[in-house]
């Protein structure tokens, strides 16, 4: 009688998944059916299931840290283009400094703004370009040299250039 039983199990068996094989063929995408296959795939292949699941897990980890020192990176980097670019215009206004400090220098700034000596006739000249000094002094706009992979490495770590300012 149990070898009755077992055919009648084994039959059922098979009759349950040749009704769920023709399930799958007649729809396009059968949820259940690639859930227990993926069931399947993990019970067969526990090691690269348990690898990936470690991975992830080190990546969540050391998302924290990664992300404090590359933003610490990145803000030193921008830190010194930005002193860069203030030296550089320190160097401009110190070579100001230094022709104005001699009587030529003195006199041509002095004709710049509209003054005149005495023997001198004065004439008004309308369109010049602005003044020199003012566009020193103009805020500092740092061009975006970025390579493509910092650029990306920005948006992974939320990196923004106002966060040190």
């Amino acid at each position: 009688m149990s070898s009755v039983a077992e055919t009648r199990t084994a039959r059922k068996r098979r009759e349950a998944q040749e009704a769920k094989a023709r399930k799958r063929s007649n729809s396009k995408f059968d949820l259940r059916g690639r859930a227990d296959a993926l069931g399947d795939v993990a019970r067969n292949h526990p090691g690269p299931i348990i690898a990936v699941v470690v991975v992830v897990l080190v990546i969540a980890m050391l998302y924290g840290p990664t992300r404090n020192y590359y933003v610490a990176w990145r803000s030193g980097q921008d830190l010194q283009a930005y002193y860069t670019a203030l030296a550089e215009q320190n160097e401009a206004l110190m070579n100001d400094v230094e022709r104005l400090t001699s009587q030529e220098g003195i006199e041509d700034e002095a004709r710049r703004r509209g003054l005149i000596k005495e023997d001198e006739t004065g004439v008004v000249v309308e369109g010049l370009p602005d003044d020199e000094l003012a566009r020193l002094l103009e805020d500092i706009e740092l061009e975006d040299t970025r390579p493509w992979y910092i650029k990306a490495l920005d948006v992974v770590f939320f990196y923004s250039r106002d966060s040190w300012q």
